[in-house]
């Protein structure tokens, strides 16, 4: 991923989640200057993003399969030593959790039991490695949707699943020179990145709102490149 594109990842992507800095202060961080008025957990999380995406970027270079263990090291390093820790660190989730929103406490989405997270994490690194004809993008975009829908982590699901579906898209030659940024085309508008998730569960699991969405995303970001 260039400079440019690492920031802008980085910076958004950690934004979505709650994160305050701005994007001069990512900017001075990533080029190791110190920035005393910046949240600590917030310096943490962008910074875990750059050590994350090394190791996708060496991942990419030595042709290997994605494996369980890749995802739950991309896990671990994006979550490492921020929000106090209790995120449990490339450990799948031993008790359920729920999506809800932070205004009202409300439920907006039960993930699957904690002890069906082992054998869903398996099927999707499994279908990811099978041969198909499933265009790339496709896979891209299926693939950060799944990892969100099984929510196999107690915390940093959302980041796991862009940085996933980045790699597949990497892996598959999109874009070759790696300077587009998804997460600032999600981070542009948070509530219709949320909405396209979402109506893949109010609309029976089907994906196509999303995948039209995803695909809108990419295509925007590349225009942009």
């Amino acid at each position: 991923m260039g400079e440019r594109a690492l920031l802008l990842e980085a910076h958004h992507t950690t934004h979505i989640e709650g994160t305050r800095l701005t994007l001069d202060q990512s900017a001075r961080l990533l080029a190791g200057e110190a920035v005393p008025s910046a949240d600590a957990d917030d310096v943490r999380e962008l910074l875990n993003y750059r050590e994350a995406f090394e190791l996708v970027s060496d991942y990419l270079n030595s042709g290997d399969p994605i494996t369980e263990g890749l995802i739950r090291e991309i896990h671990r390093r994006l979550v490492q030593g921020v929000r106090g820790g209790s995120a449990r660190p490339g450990e799948y989730r031993q008790a359920q959790n729920y999506v809800v929103n932070a205004a009202t406490g409300a439920v907006l989405y039960t993930p699957p039991p904690p002890g069906d997270v082992p054998d869903l994490m398996r099927e999707l690194v499994a279908w990811l490695n099978a041969p198909s004809d499933i265009h790339p993008v496709l896979v891209g975009g299926i693939a950060q949707y799944q990892l969100v829908h099984i929510h196999p982590f107690l915390d940093g699901n959302g980041r796991t699943s862009r940085l996933l579906s980045t790699l597949c898209l990497y892996r598959a030659g999109y874009d070759f020179r790696r300077l587009f940024t998804l997460s600032e085309y999600y981070d542009r508008d948070r509530p219709a990145f949320y909405r396209a998730i979402r109506a893949v569960d109010s609309n029976q699991l089907d994906l196509t709102p999303w995948l039209e969405y995803f695909v809108g995303g990419l295509d925007t970001q590349l225009a942009e490149v």
